[in-house]
């Protein structure tokens, strides 16, 4: 099992053009965003400014005061900002799909996080773990209507995001009720395997977890390592791990195994494999099935 995943993660993040991503970012930023987004900042002790935070309000969130809504947090891919929801057409979708009748009403919360690996930094300088866990929730509780128990409470993630998304809730159990990825980034951490990366990949990793083989905190955030030290006798909550079968970097086989673990470890565990590479072309799509899946576990208000 582990084998395998580490041949993926060797291929993980044998990254293509930073210049080329960066400028499609910022040629799409400046968009407006569709009705029913806002754009947040929130302070937190954890971090060392306001984060920028997308928030998708759900068609009859205006006209509708008395009623609260379940919450879904989603974490971006590597290239991807607090913005991304909008800039791929998400946002767009979900809200289009909801006010159809297509898709449950919920709110979503999309912080900014880039470079992040949506962890703690070794050195203490940016905690953004906690804040995702703690301040944020708080924070988004206090400024909208949302609902309070875990069974109302979702997280996902694309790529790094994916990874953020299972790790945070398998270090904070009971949290979420709901939790997936897609084309999680879900790869061994261990000191050896960060030198097979390619460069990017490793300075990344390593300006997060730690520059030295004795001072870093890479087992201490690496998914495997947390989800081997657990097992639950009652599902903290239920999980699905999507992938496309024509992953580049091989996440399909991680998200296969990984779900294996999590299943024997007492997580209730989808898989779902499917056409697609890694790459917005597969993730669109993905991300609807996503936000229904979400939408069907979740708990509601029986307010109109």
């Amino acid at each position: 099992m582990k084998r395998t995943s580490r041949a993926a993660a060797r291929s993980l993040l044998l990254l293509g053009s930073v210049t080329a991503a960066l400028s499609a970012a910022l040629s799409c930023a400046s968009s407006p965003p569709p009705a029913g987004v806002r754009f947040d900042r929130v302070s937190t002790s954890n971090l060392t400014e306001p984060n920028a935070v997308c928030v998708v309000l759900p068609p009859s969130y205006d006209r509708s005061p008395a009623r609260r809504y379940p919450v879904l947090y989603f974490l971006h891919d590597g290239y991807g900002d607090g913005r991304t929801l909008v800039r791929r057409g998400v946002a767009a979708d979900a809200l289009a799909a909801m006010r159809a009748g297509e898709l449950p009403e919920f709110v979503i919360v999309a912080p900014d996080g880039p470079g992040t690996w949506f962890s703690d930094s070794y050195d203490g300088s940016q905690k953004f773990e906690q804040f995702l866990a703690g301040d944020l929730p708080r924070e988004i509780a206090s400024r909208y209507r949302i609902l309070d128990s875990a069974s109302s409470r979702g997280i996902t993630g694309i790529s790094m995001g994916g990874y953020g998304a299972v790790k945070t809730a398998l270090r904070h159990p009971g949290e979420y009720g709901s939790v997936s990825s897609v084309s999680g980034a879900i790869i061994p951490f261990e000191w050896e395997e960060l030198q097979r990366y390619s460069w990017i990949a490793r300075f990344t990793l390593m300006r997060v977890f730690g520059r030295s083989e004795e001072k870093n905190s890479l087992i201490a955030n690496d998914a495997w390592h947390i989800l081997w030290g657990l097992c639950f006798d009652r599902p903290p909550f239920v999980a699905e791990l999507r992938a496309g079968t024509h992953d580049v970097y091989g996440l399909d086989g991680v998200a296969a195994q990984y779900g294996m673990l999590l299943n024997e470890r007492g997580v209730p565990t989808t898989v779902v494999l499917e056409p697609g590479g890694h790459d917005w072309g597969y993730w669109r799509g993905a991300m609807k099935a996503v936000l229904a899946w979400h939408g069907r576990r979740f708990a509601y208000d029986s307010a109109p």
